[in-house]
Formats: structure tokens, sequence, C-alpha cells
């Protein structure tokens, strides 16, 4: 789920300890697993994520994370999610909400994630790919946030003006990303979903997941496997426009209308 409001995070401000590692000479010790809060990971996988700041959760929470983007990010995603800072909190976001992103802001210098305790590979996922699409200035077409951004924060005249078509194209395009990135298929389908018409929510997921990994539709949707990188956003790019998640419905007009009328404006 997407904020562009100003959101302040409730509970304890303790820090747990930061396993990420500063950059070295590759080796091939690198590819060596550590064994960090349970979860085996390389130097390389842990350098990748050094610049994102894990505060407010158990070690169970962070390791959850950590798993969850490294399955579905790059390293190269990672470095440069991480680029510039970036903190993630795993606190109560509001009722019917499991995640919060708050770009980088005026009063705002590092951009923040929030996720609800019940976390799930799904919303991990979701959150990060609104980072990514904001901050990944090589991205374009369907993969680019529909904000427009200058000097690294929202312009926030086109933002009041064009508010109703960047939440629906921008939440369209990270569902779809984040269904073809999550490891495995998503046990809970997102909401969105129930703006798609004529089909349940469950069935167009599935088709969107077996789409956008590059399955067949009579594939077995327990057997799809996401996929990350530029994989990731070549087929969103190609496969978008022909997801049930584009016909989202929101505001008076689909998703994909809402891009066309954006990226007009651009």
């Amino acid at each position: 789920m997407f904020s562009s409001s100003i959101f302040k995070a409730k509970g304890s401000e303790k820090k747990l300890k930061d396993y990420g590692l500063k950059r070295k000479n590759t080796k091939a010790s690198d590819q060596k697993p550590v064994n960090i809060l349970g979860t085996a990971m390389t130097k390389g996988e842990l350098r990748a994520q050094r610049n994102i700041k894990f505060v407010d959760m158990t070690p169970d929470q962070q390791a959850f994370i950590r798993r969850v983007l490294r399955d579905s990010s790059t390293q190269k995603e990672l470095e440069l999610m991480g680029k510039g800072g970036l903190i993630v909190r795993v606190v109560f976001v509001g009722e019917g909400k499991a995640g919060v992103y708050r770009r980088k802001q005026n009063i705002t210098e590092t951009p923040e994630i929030y996720l609800d305790p019940e976390l799930t590979e799904d919303t991990v996922t979701h959150e990060f790919v609104h980072h990514a699409r904001t901050v990944d200035e090589s991205r374009e077409r369907f993969t680019r946030t529909a904000h427009r951004i200058v000097n690294g924060a929202y312009d926030w005249a086109f933002r009041n003006e064009n508010e109703f078509d960047i939440h629906n194209f921008e939440e369209a395009a990270t569902v779809a990303e984040t269904t073809a990135r999550t490891q495995g298929h998503a046990k809970k389908v997102s909401g969105y979903y129930g703006y798609v018409e004529g089909v349940s929510r469950r069935v167009a997921y599935d088709s969107d997941r077996k789409r956008l990994t590059g399955n067949l539709q009579s594939a077995n949707i327990n057997e799809t496997k996401g996929i990350k990188g530029k994989a990731a956003t070549n087929r969103i790019n190609s496969e978008f426009a022909k997801t049930h998640i584009a016909s989202m419905m929101m505001y008076g007009r689909t998703a994909l209308k809402s891009y066309e009328i954006l990226n007009n404006k651009q």
C-alpha cells in the first residue's frame, strides 16, 4: 500500500544490531553462507542490504524480511534501493493496511517502509517495489513510479493535481511486479484484486501470476517461481497491459487508463 502522507511510527525506538557488512574486494569466500539470525546468507547478499536499516522489530522479523529481499531482488537492485539510506520498521500501520511506504520528502530525509507485524512475503515485496519504482531512474514505462520526482522528492503540485490517477496506476503496477517477484504465490491475494471486475480475486491473481512469471495458464500455480532483476521489469513492461490487475477499476477508470493519462502529462 502506498501513502504519501506523513506517517509517524508508534512503539519502541529500540534498534537491533545491523548485520550489514562493509565492502571489501570480491572473493570466492563471499559466496560462502554466513549464519545471520538463523538464516544462511552469503556475504555478498548481506553487503547488498548494508544500507537498509532494520529497526523496531524482533530478530525473527528481521530475518524474515532479509530472506524476502534476497529472494525477490537481485543484489544490484538491493544496493540501489539502499543508496541514500532506507529505514524499515515493523509497527501497526492502521486498520486494513499491511504496509506503508513513505518516500523522501522535504521534511523526511530518509525514505521509510512500515510493515504490519503479521509479515507476509507479498507485503514485504510490495512495499520494496514501491521504493524501487521511485529510486531506480533506469526504469521506464510501467515499471517507473507514477509520481513525478524532482531532486529526489515528490512534485507535490503534480501529485495533488493527479492524486487519483497516481494511486490507481501506482498500486496496480506495484501489485503486478510483486506478483512476478515473490518466490511463492500469495496465499492471501492482494485486496487490490477486489477492484477487478468480472472475475474472482483468486482467479485473477493466479492468471496474472502465471503470465508474469512466464508460465502457461495451464501450469500448476504451486509450481510457479518468482523472477527478479531485468527479467522481472522486462516482463512487467511487456505483459502488464494484458493482466487482470491492469483493468483494476478505481475512481471510475482502469489503472491502464490512468497510466495513459499520466503518461501524456509527463
